[in-house]
């Protein structure tokens, strides 16, 4: 008994299922508030926008510590975007992410993906830019450790859906 063959299509000749490959080709996300961030033009112009703010404010000061008020900058303007904000603006969702931020809604929750590690990483690459362009001086390592630890310690899967205090509940 032969194995029935597989169509150029993905699809059988004797049942309409998609083959297993087929299957596993399909994207894995479809919120569309989030999926854009997968793509890798997102990443860069992420990488492109931290370092227009870096070159900007170095011209009016020292470059360590523009490093170090990108790092704030960017800290508190991705814990508001990614761990404070909730919900979608896409109609189509119907309230289905009323209740989730945007970093719940990421990859459909699914932990380790590769846009959740790049945006675990742009904090820590900024830490370490920002540590080192002041020598280690107390006052700005000590910002920029309170500012990377709340961002990283946001982005823990214990952490998923996970409401400290009751705050940010509703």
């Amino acid at each position: 008994m032969a194995s029935s063959p597989i169509a150029q299509d993905g699809f059988s000749p004797n049942r309409r299922t998609l083959s297993p490959t087929r299957r596993a080709s399909q994207p894995v996300t479809t919120n569309k508030n989030v999926e854009w961030l997968s793509a890798p033009e997102a990443w860069t112009f992420i990488v492109a926008l931290i370092c227009l703010g870096w070159l900007i404010l170095s011209l009016f000061m020292d470059s360590g510590l523009a490093w170090t008020y990108v790092h704030l900058l960017h800290g508190v303007i991705t814990y508001y975007l990614l761990h404070w904000n909730k919900g979608s603006p896409v109609q189509m969702d119907q309230g289905k992410y009323d209740s989730l931020t945007f970093w719940e809604q990421l990859d459909d929750g699914v932990q380790n993906t590769n846009t959740r590690k790049f945006l675990t990483l742009v904090p820590v690459a900024l830490f370490l830019l920002a540590t080192h362009g002041t020598d280690y001086r107390r006052q700005p390592l000590g910002l920029n450790l309170i500012v990377l630890l709340v961002l990283v310690i946001a982005k823990f899967p214990a952490m998923h859906k996970v409401r400290i205090f009751g705050i940010n509940k509703y």
